[in-house]
């Protein structure tokens, strides 16, 4: 089963000046294949079904360290349809969290993932996401509890985290989805 992907590579600018892009097509399709082999282990693919470099957004870097408004903001710019939006975009200083999504895919399925600079980062930020969109939630972590050791290495651990495995519960929970029943999972 594939999901549709619409990325969106939007850069930032600030009163009129726009910053460097980061992401290109050929970068968005390597953090895809990292996507792709995190998430193989549910039997889910993704598959980029349209890309847009899109016109620079116009933000002041002050606002954007709340994920939720640059969502929000981003996916303002373009009417739902029928595939996931996935908007790519350059780090974003003081912005502890690695993109934001619609939890559930409500109202919509739409995430932003920050560049992290190397594909694996890139791909990791971008799996966790569409986890969000798949119903998954921040796993929380113990540190102090020896028995939560494993959670370290998850994919949805919270925080800025390498982790990429997947529990059976979440497997099952992305696997009964609004988001993968929508697409015919």
């Amino acid at each position: 089963m594939s999901i549709p992907l619409k990325i969106y590579v939007t850069p930032f600018a600030e009163k009129g000046v726009a910053e460097p892009q980061k992401w290109s097509g050929e970068a968005a399709k390597k953090a895809l294949d990292v996507v792709n082999k995190i998430w193989a282990k549910a039997k889910i693919a993704f598959v980029i079904n349209d890309y847009v470099e899109d016109k620079p957004l116009d933000m002041a870097k002050s606002a954007r360290n709340n994920d939720q408004r640059v969502l929000d903001v981003l996916s303002l710019r373009h009417a739902p349809d029928n595939a996931v939006h996935i908007y790519l975009v350059n780090p974003i200083v003081n912005l502890s969290a690695g993109g934001s999504s619609y939890l559930h895919s409500d109202p919509e399925p739409a995430s932003f993932v920050q560049w992290y600079g190397n594909d694996f980062a890139n791909g990791r930020a971008w799996a966790h996401e569409l986890g969000h969109l798949m119903s998954l939630d921040h796993v929380d972590v113990d540190y102090a509890d020896e028995k939560q050791a494993a959670l370290r290495s998850n994919l949805m651990t919270k925080g800025l985290s390498v982790g990429s495995d997947l529990t059976g519960q979440q497997i099952s929970t992305a696997k009964s989805s609004k988001l993968v029943k929508r697409f015919g999972g």
